[in-house]
């Protein structure tokens, strides 16, 4: 199904993707409270199939040993007892099926917001997805760790599969069924109308079920009563002990292979071609073995099939933070911190090289400040605003941005920059350029630049970073991704 949407609602669209995957409501329809859901009745529904199955074994042994005269009204229970126990095993392979129709939907609607037929375009949606994420989820006040769980699961799974391309394209990934679908994919066109495309329904939707599906153990009630404890009022965001950890971690991990192996099916073919329904059949149950194969080596993240979760699940646990110690001025160190875990050998080297080429060092939608350029080349004594707008930038260290401020006025974002690490106030070199002018300039921009006088207030006067949410909620400067001249600053 293609999502449709015009430019003003595709900010809505986005926030309702996070809330199909992870979401507290009343109708209790989000994938994360169907699977909370699934694994508070298991044990009564394991408790009905038994009372079933041995419901049928008992009038199954009558009949073998009855007299004649009573075989009738034995007969006549027997038949009951394997309606009950079919209609029962019916109504749970339907469930199953459904939620696994409903996982699947999720994933090719996720698909039409980030994937297109062309490299470039590919990467400007996918921008456009992550940064727009970022732009939603509040950077100040009470409901950060809040907002940030409900929809860093969506920020990882469209990351983990930016990576796999990447390392396809590397020749790192040497796992046969991926790279025949990918070679089989690679003359086709990729849109929504296309009814099959391999690469995209046999590894693109797995990889992004696999991400979604990394942490549904979670949802089981020793994970649920470590957070939130038995009455629910501990705060699931708090640092847990050493010990809770290890038994959170140990849990979530098995009760997640339990949840793919138990209340998720696999596709249904509805041709009547019997060959085409074998090779349906044989490709579904490589797709759930890939599925399975992700979840299991992500706990392996030196293998280089176990960094296609792990390395954006790292990352995405630090852009979109639930720590009481957030702080939006730290998130590019995020990257940072990556490289140094794969130095140190708990990561694979090449994968975080990988990632690290296709994010840089600052995270889509990252408020950018920035001292610009005259006509000259000459730097100008003032900085400016920018956001973060592009992936795969041209150097580690300088973001391709789209100006939001221009002589410090805020305006429609038409012009693009790639902002050097010289003048980018998020280094030392940068800020200390701009320490000769006046204490009441810098007051002066600070007036211009910043929405409200409290933030005026806390602000520095030589910020390294700004936060742009305020910015981002007005709807006319939502359109930060369209095609714009690009100028090096």
């Amino acid at each position: 199904m293609s999502l449709s949407f015009g430019k003003a609602a595709y900010a809505k669209i986005v926030q309702r993707l996070i809330e199909r995957v992870y979401h507290q409501s009343p109708l209790q329809d989000s994938f994360y409270e169907q699977a909370i859901k699934w694994f508070a009745e298991k044990e009564q529904r394991d408790q009905k199939a038994t009372e079933l199955e041995q419901q049928l074994f008992l009038f199954e042994n009558r009949q073998q040993q009855s007299k004649k005269g009573d075989q009738a009204a034995i007969a006549k229970n027997l038949k009951q007892a394997e309606d009950q126990h079919k209609n029962f095993s019916n109504e749970i392979e339907e469930a199953k099926f459904q939620r696994y129709s409903d996982l699947h939907a999720l994933c090719r609607d996720i698909l039409s917001l980030c994937q297109a037929d062309s490299f470039a375009d590919t990467n400007n949606l996918s921008a456009k997805l992550l940064g727009t994420i970022q732009l939603i989820c509040p950077t100040r006040g009470r409901n950060i760790a809040k907002e940030n769980q409900k929809a860093r699961h969506l920020y990882k799974a469209v990351l983990s599969i930016r990576l796999l391309d990447r390392m396809v394209m590397d020749g790192l990934i040497d796992h046969p069924f991926i790279l025949e679908r990918y070679e089989e994919g690679k003359s086709l066109p990729y849109t929504d109308e296309t009814d099959y495309h391999p690469y995209r329904d046999d590894v693109h939707v797995p990889v992004l079920m696999a991400a979604l599906l990394q942490d549904i153990g979670r949802c089981h009630p020793v994970c649920q009563n470590i957070l939130r404890g038995a009455d629910g009022t501990y705060d699931e965001f708090r640092e847990l002990e050493a010990e809770e950890r290890n038994l959170f971690l140990q849990t979530s991990y098995t009760e997640t292979l339990n949840f793919l192996q138990d209340a998720l099916t696999v596709g249904r073919y509805t041709g009547r071609n019997k060959q085409e329904r074998d090779r349906f059949v044989q490709f579904e149950i490589e797709k759930r073995e890939l599925i399975q194969l992700l979840i299991k080596q992500a706990v392996r993240p030196q293998e280089v099939l176990g960094s296609i979760l792990r390395i954006p699940q790292i990352y995405t646990g630090m852009v979109l933070s639930t720590r009481s110690s957030y702080n939006y001025e730290d998130l590019p160190k995020a990257a940072l911190a990556l490289e140094k875990t794969a130095e140190l050998g708990k990561l694979s080297k090449n994968a975080v090289a990988a990632f690290l080429r296709i994010v840089g060092l600052f995270p889509q939608g990252y408020g950018v400040t920035y001292i610009p350029k005259d006509s000259d080349g000459n730097d100008m004594e003032r900085y400016e605003y920018a956001i973060v707008t592009g992936l795969y930038p041209p150097d580690f260290r300088k973001p391709i941005c789209r100006m939001v401020t221009y002589s410090l006025t805020y305006q429609a974002s038409a012009r693009g920059c790639i902002v050097s690490a010289e003048n980018n106030l998020y280094f030392p070199q940068g800020r200390k350029k701009l320490e000769v002018v006046p204490e009441e300039r810098l007051l002066e921009i600070l007036r211009r630049l910043v929405y409200n006088f409290e933030e005026r207030m806390a602000s520095p006067l030589l910020p390294r970073c700004w936060h742009p949410d305020d910015y981002f909620i007005n709807q006319k400067n939502q359109n930060l991704w369209n095609k714009a001249v690009i100028i090096q600053n």
